[in-house]
């Protein structure tokens, strides 16, 4: 489900596919090589091998994923990443990495490693997701007792973040990386980097005045719907690293699931993706984005994508100021809006 919405979402299998068509293109005669870095279930490798028969394709992860029959040019290898990449140096055509963050030790020496793992004119590739987004480009409210009409998903999603801060993942530093964008990264070259915001509807609530695209938009819509209510399934761990009282956890799952399937927030998923070229044989990049759609009002947009980094970093520092203290304190204080009497009454 998550490969095929975010396939919808990049209109490829990558945010930047015709870069990477470009890249993977076997007329020059070299062989190519691809490394998805946190593979997980290893669906992303598996249609990569499928895409590009000619590509041999590896994908790293903790454990190695159940599959049947993958490709013959699809492999898995068991290792941290956390542990180094050195062993993988200067070895491939395209490094992707998607929603591994949260699991990172540390942020700054992940993406060095990553990039060293390139070949010349190589291209590296990693997405996150953020908290929700509302039409107007500011962080969704999220459920308090004094804000009964607030996000569920969007409160988990900052007590999440607070459980990672618990676990020494200080996600402000991701945040940080993230806004400042790859045009500063000594191995790579400045002109080729970009940064992508995806902000696909969450529900069926959003449209698009024309046929196809409407039909697209809702599909996303549902899409996404369902994967959080699969994901909303997995919260537990991080939110008893939270430090919240237990007994608040079993209000969730059922309150999610409520205002998911009745559409009861216009919000919006905010995936955000960067890339760029390492120095050497450099390859047209697109500057033009097909994947964007409009709602009848005029006002829904599924991608941007910048060339321009101080644009880019506007746009990521201007989310993160338009906190509110409410936000702020679900990540910084286990002990903020406690639910317990509200969950007593519940019962």
């Amino acid at each position: 489900m998550q490969s095929e919405m975010l396939s919808m979402c990049f209109g490829g299998l990558t945010p930047c596919h015709e870069l990477v068509e470009s890249v993977l293109d076997p007329s020059d005669g070299s062989e190519k090589h691809v490394l998805d870095l946190g593979s997980g279930s290893g669906i992303w490798c598996v249609e990569m091998a499928k895409k590009f028969p000619h590509t041999e394709v590896l994908g790293v992860d903790l454990v190695s994923p159940r599959l049947e029959n993958p490709p013959r040019n699809c492999k898995f290898e068991v290792h941290d990443i956390n542990d180094g990449l050195s062993k993988f140096y200067g070895t491939f055509d395209v490094v992707h990495a998607r929603f591994i963050d949260s699991g990172l030790k540390d942020h700054h020496k992940f993406m060095l490693d990553a990039e060293r793992c390139l070949k010349p004119g190589g291209v590296f590739v990693v997405i996150c997701a953020s908290h929700l987004l509302t039409e107007d480009d500011t962080p969704y409210p999220p459920f308090t007792q004094a804000n009964p009409q607030g996000s569920w998903f969007q409160r988990i999603f900052f007590v999440m973040e607070r459980g990672l801060k618990n676990q020494g993942n200080n996600m402000d530093i991701s945040e940080g990386i993230f806004c400042e964008g790859l045009w500063n990264h000594k191995l790579l070259d400045r002109t080729s980097c970009r940064g992508a915001i995806f902000t696909p509807p969450i529900g069926l609530w959003a449209s698009a005045s024309d046929s196809h695209k409407n039909t697209t938009i809702k599909k996303l819509g549902e899409l996404w719907r369902n994967n959080l209510m699969t994901v909303n399934r997995h919260f537990e761990k991080g939110f008893l690293n939270a430090k919240r009282p237990a007994e608040e956890y079993p209000l969730y799952g059922p309150n999610i699931d409520e205002e998911l399937l009745q559409d009861r927030h216009r919000s919006l998923m905010q995936v955000r993706a960067l890339w760029g070229q390492s120095h050497g044989k450099n390859y047209k990049v697109p500057e033009t984005f097909e994947g964007a759609a409009s709602s009848s009002e005029g006002g829904f947009t599924l991608a941007t994508i910048y060339s321009d980094q101080v644009q880019w970093t506007d746009r990521l520092s201007s989310y993160r100021a338009n906190f509110t203290p409410e936000m702020k304190a679900l990540i910084n204080d286990s002990s903020f809006d406690v639910l317990k009497h509200h969950y007593e009454a519940e019962q």
